[in-house]
């Protein structure tokens, strides 16, 4: 990092572009890490009460290094907006300038938002938005991972939201926890509309146990019921 950026100001996750001799590349934010010149700073540090010493070092003798992985090449001449961004190739040379992406960076990459686009939210520490064609979507496999608390479940019922008002795709939920067909929880706890709610000549909601559903105050349109002879064991 240079001396005149905050290591704090940066985070993982955020997207940045660096600007290549040749190519313009587009990536994002994997480690953030310090670093030292010499590691007796390290055993003995030196003493920055002084402000002005404090500031001599943080530039000379210590520095912070950030890792980023480059994704895609864009370009803001004609012959690039028209092929879109490319899977990257090869790496940036030496002493590339590495900056935070801006609104039009991210808008190369993903789109603005559209009657083909649907705004899913902003990247972590970012005020650009991130939009998807939901079209090209529906046509891949897709998964949303990540660890217990990160907004899967959210995420997940924005782009079911998104599929249901473009009117891309239908969908069949398995759901197992109550979250997506009539209503959710935040992870605060607070009671979030679903499915049923937002769109309910769209979405029906189907129940396996219509006692429960009562029980729980879920509005349902079907129940389904499973004879014995019905049931195969593997």
């Amino acid at each position: 990092l240079d001396s005149s950026a905050s290591v704090e100001d940066i985070a993982v996750g955020r997207y940045v572009t660096i600007e290549g001799q040749k190519q313009r590349f587009f990536g994002m934010i994997t480690d953030v890490s310090l670093g030292v010149i010499d590691q007796k700073l390290t055993l003995i540090p030196p003493d920055v009460s002084d402000p002005f010493m404090a500031e001599v070092l943080a530039g000379t003798s210590t520095y912070g290094t950030i890792h980023v992985s480059p994704y895609l090449t864009i370009g803001g001449d004609v012959a690039s907006l028209l092929e879109g961004p490319q899977p990257v190739k090869t790496v940036p040379s030496h002493f590339s300038t590495v900056n935070l992406a801006s609104q039009r960076d991210v808008e190369l990459v993903f789109g603005g938002e559209d009657e083909k686009r649907f705004y899913i939210g902003t990247p972590l520490d970012m005020e650009t938005k991130v939009c998807l064609d939901l079209g090209e979507l529906v046509k891949r496999s897709n998964g949303i991972f990540g660890k217990t608390g990160t907004g899967k479940t959210f995420l997940t019922r924005l782009l079911l939201i998104g599929m249901l008002q473009k009117g891309t795709a239908a969908n069949l939920v398995f759901d197992m926890h109550s979250e997506y067909g009539w209503e959710g929880r935040s992870e605060e706890g607070r009671k979030v509309k679903a499915l049923k709610q937002l769109f309910p000549s769209k979405v029906a909601v189907f129940t396996l146990d219509e006692e429960s559903s009562r029980r729980r105050r879920v509005s349902t349109d079907f129940v389904v019921r499973i004879g014995y002879d019905e049931i195969e064991p593997e």
